[in-house]
């Protein structure tokens, strides 16, 4: 009998804890949608909508590298932003075109009056709020902030 306890009993020094697994929050995504008028005193923005659903970016976004675009930033709860991501300005376009006899081609910026746009971006854990600015003619401004919705 006391063969068969002996096989039972384990000394203290061969014990290892389980790892312990964390599992990581679902990945989920923002889309962002809205409308955008030029104004005198600047651009408005109009019938913001926000939706947040499970899911991954397909590709990174590419960032634009023009001197007018809007800036769509994610904030904690503590007002601390935790993602940026800049966005090709809706009113603002660069179309290239033949500019003379020589059939040279330029790049000229054409302004609108008004325009949609839409934006997906991987939505950060702890991020509570959007803020879209706007940065155009050297000057910066708060155009939107907004809550993230919790519909997942």
């Amino acid at each position: 009998m006391h063969g068969l306890l002996a096989c039972t009993h384990r000394p203290v020094g061969d014990f290892r804890p389980l790892p312990v697994s964390t599992i990581a929050p679902a990945p989920k995504l923002l889309f962002l949608s809205g409308r955008l008028t030029a104004e005198p005193s600047g651009s408005r923005l109009h019938d913001m909508h926000a939706e947040a659903v499970l899911g991954t970016l397909k590709a990174p976004e590419t960032a634009t590298d023009t001197s007018a675009f809007l800036r769509v930033s994610q904030l904690d709860g503590r007002s601390q932003v935790v993602g940026v991501t800049r966005v090709t300005h809706p009113l603002r376009r660069s179309l290239e075109h033949v500019a003379d006899d020589q059939r040279t081609f330029q790049r000229s910026e054409v302004k609108l009056p008004a325009a949609e746009f839409f934006v997906r971006l991987a939505l950060q854990p702890t991020a509570t709020t959007v803020r879209i600015e706007e940065i155009a003619d050297g000057r910066t401004s708060i155009l939107s902030e907004l809550a993230i919705p919790s519909k997942l």
